[in-house]
């Protein structure tokens, strides 16, 4: 309530408020122009215009797949804000908005609710150099090993980046984030909730570097690692070079690989 200078009571409404003097920030509306804070500065926007709700059915499916696709980011915002933080604030974007436009085109919704198109989905985003995964390894129920080469791509990197697994869990649409471990370990232990146990689970790996940084994510497949893994491993025999042993009668034998020194030691 407030007294106008003639004496009548009246009931004022409050738009905005002023909280650094004149040429401060502001929360509300004051005309056509909003005031508000994000990320602890001070910000406006234009007020939005009216218009004519035509709820056509397109509309209302392009509706309820934002509303799950927020949904479904905001269960997986600790992963989110770690792989995609500095995009995100370069951006002027939270983290689950710029996950959602990023990927837009892995998010899609029917009859049956939203549909994930987990292989292509991108969890971080950045230039930092990744590492090559060679293997996952089940030691467990819940107990997943994975293996990767330092730096395959020969980029300036610090062996003391962190490297960081991710699993999100297709049936509750939850994901966990593994502890770091640096560059120069090759190897990462992740261990996944028990409520996870029967579940359909998938894996992404990124790095971080010291700036906060990262690189962007790839897609773990056990099975195309494991085949990539045989190609690797097994010598080709038709170029090989074959050389006699001295004094023995033994047959002739291919010549080693030279890349079979790259491979991980076995666990």
């Amino acid at each position: 309530m407030a007294i106008c200078p003639w004496g009548q009571r009246q009931t004022l409404t409050i738009m905005a408020k002023q909280t650094d003097g004149i040429n401060g920030g502001f929360r509300g509306r004051v005309g056509a122009v909003v005031g508000y804070m994000w990320r602890g500065q001070w910000c406006v926007r234009t007020r939005p215009a009216a218009f004519h709700d035509a709820r056509t059915e397109r509309q209302l499916a392009q509706r309820e797949l934002f509303k799950a696709s927020v949904a479904f980011a905001g269960r997986v915002k600790e992963v989110l804000r770690t792989g995609l933080y500095t995009p995100a604030l370069a951006a002027h974007k939270t983290e689950c908005n710029y996950f959602i436009m990023i990927n837009k085109r892995r998010l899609v919704w029917d009859d049956e609710g939203l549909h994930v198109d987990y292989p292509q989905l991108r969890v971080s985003e950045g230039p930092v150099a990744p590492v090559a995964f060679t293997r996952v390894e089940q030691r467990d129920e819940r107990t997943l090993v994975i293996d990767f080469e330092k730096n395959p791509e020969h980029r300036r990197a610090d062996a003391s980046d962190k490297v960081y697994i991710a699993a999100f869990c297709a049936g509750t649409g939850e994901a966990e984030l593994s502890t770091p471990v640096y560059r120069r370990t090759k190897r990462a232990t992740v261990v996944l909730p028990e409520r996870w146990e029967g579940q359909e689970v998938h894996l992404y790996g990124f790095v971080q570097d010291n700036a906060g940084r990262t690189s962007d994510s790839v897609y773990l497949d056990p099975a195309e690692l494991a085949a990539d893994n045989e190609d690797v491993d097994s010598p080709s025999t038709e170029n090989a070079e074959q050389t006699p042993a001295p004094n023995s009668s033994e047959p002739l034998s291919p010549t080693p690989s030279t890349n079979d020194a790259l491979q991980p030691p076995p666990l």
